[in-house]
């Protein structure tokens, strides 16, 4: 039999944690079917109650790995476990990582810049109108936008990540095969075709309350930082930043006003340290240094750019990442007027592209 379908066995048992199903792979050199077959020896091998063994052992005998695998070949999902080289490193090293993940679309590849963008499902105007300048500017950056696919924040954050063109991943709280919340039906669809949504429930998993929680700790993993964009003292968007903070990432947070319930969680955690967030530049800039394009790569400008001044050399290589206007005069010391023109020169010689939201990019061409 194939050892996936011992995997997606395994994974359908109650109370066996992710973590404790992954040492026990460890244990087993990643022999899916000795694990499966040796569950006796469980209580020797990891910490688990008598009562959470009764309770996998009765499972156990309802469950059929064959029938389980069919199920899967007949889903038109895709699956990749713990096993596989193919596994998101990023999950590798967190304490709870899933062993099964099943996923539409295309995975994030290993180092592809991902920022997890978060928040209230009863979201304000404001918190939209965030959401969706943040998730859209981000996206122009080449960051790979990662939520939860819930209603409000979540849902507005892919929304602009796709309008923008960008990548973005879903992780959701019930199986891949049941869209929650239902109206999100279009959206579901077009953020595995430009991206992908992924899952570690079983198929056929309802979108159960205590399931949330535990996929949040995907969604941080994921990415390099968490923006939390409106939340409330009691939004289960902050056990989010708990795991993020476990996990060693960066907590960004923007402010709202001091009379508004949906942003009192956010306010409170720049109260107690998280970055502040007042443009998409606050994030990505974090990372910039880390990111930025080999020297060479500005080098690669062709003989147009060898004419620009040393000032303006500057500039150019400072736009490989885009940059936004105000930025752009910040950096070279000019007033609108001349910054204005020098751009328009710049994008008539082929050197510079404007963006949406008045952003600006340097063009690299071959040699």
């Amino acid at each position: 039999m194939n050892p996936l379908a011992y995997l997606l066995a395994l994974n359908r048992l109650p109370r066996l944690s992710p973590g404790k199903l992954a040492h026990l792979l460890d244990l087993y050199q990643g022999d899916a079917a000795a694990v499966w077959t040796e569950y006796r020896r469980w209580p020797q091998l990891i910490s688990i109650s008598a009562d959470a063994f009764a309770d996998i052992q009765r499972s156990r005998q309802t469950i059929s790995p064959q029938e389980l695998y069919y199920e899967y070949l007949q889903s038109g999902v895709s699956v990749v476990t713990y096993l596989d080289a193919e596994y998101p490193p990023e999950l590798r090293l967190i304490e709870d990582p899933p062993c099964v993940l099943f996923y539409k679309g295309r995975l994030p590849k290993p180092g592809e810049p991902a920022l997890a963008l978060i928040g209230s499902r009863h979201a304000s105007g404001y918190g939209r109108q965030v959401a969706e300048i943040l998730a859209r500017d981000l996206a122009y950056q080449g960051y790979t936008i990662v939520s939860g696919m819930a209603r409000g924040i979540d849902s507005f954050c892919h929304q602009a990540a796709l309008k923008a063109g960008g990548r973005t991943v879903a992780v959701l709280g019930s199986g891949l095969d049941v869209i929650y919340p239902r109206e999100n039906a279009a959206l579901y669809r077009q953020i595995y075709e430009q991206g992908a949504v992924i899952s570690e429930f079983p198929l056929g998993t309802a979108a159960l309350s205590y399931n949330f929680p535990r996929r949040n700790r995907i969604i941080s993993a994921l990415a390099l930082g968490v923006v939390v964009i409106e939340a409330g003292l009691k939004s289960g968007t902050l056990r989010t930043v708990d795991y993020a903070l476990e996990q060693g990432k960066d907590v960004f947070a923007v402010p709202g006003p001091i009379t508004s319930a949906s942003s009192r969680g956010t306010n409170r955690l720049l109260r107690d340290g998280a970055k502040i967030v007042l443009s998409a530049e606050d994030v990505w800039r974090e990372y910039q240094e880390a990111e930025k394009p080999k020297p060479q790569a500005a080098e690669a400008a062709g003989e147009e750019e060898k004419t620009l001044s040393v000032q303006e050399k500057e500039l150019f290589t400072a736009m490989l990442l885009p940059l936004h206007f105000d930025r752009l005069s910040q950096i070279s010391g000019m007033d609108a007027a001349a910054l204005a023109s020098w751009l328009t020169i710049m994008e008539i010689r082929g050197l510079v592209r404007q963006l949406p939201g008045n952003y600006y990019q340097a063009v690299v061409k071959k040699i």
